[in-house]
């Protein structure tokens, strides 16, 4: 998979990391990252409800739609589980 190129904020004391050691801890952060920012991974913790058909799912299609929408439906969310 080709790396993401993305903006990071990491706030560190200067005086107590090499510049090896945060480049690998911004290599680790973006690795981990790219795992969780899949299309799987988010059905696992969200899911879609619908109020206007008092509906709630986790259907991969649904939630694609629910997500790349310009223009959200009324009283359609899109809940985290957490």
């Amino acid at each position: 998979m080709k790396p993401v190129d993305r903006d990071l904020l990491i706030l560190l004391h200067e005086d107590r990391y090499t510049e090896q050691q945060i480049q690998s801890a911004v290599r680790q952060i973006s690795e981990m990252l790219t795992l969780i920012e899949t299309m799987d991974y988010l059905c696992a913790v969200m899911e879609v409800a619908n109020c206007n058909r008092s509906k709630v799912t986790n259907k991969r299609t649904v939630l694609e739609k629910a997500i790349s929408r310009k223009a959200h439906k009324p009283f359609e969310f899109i809940i985290h589980k957490n």
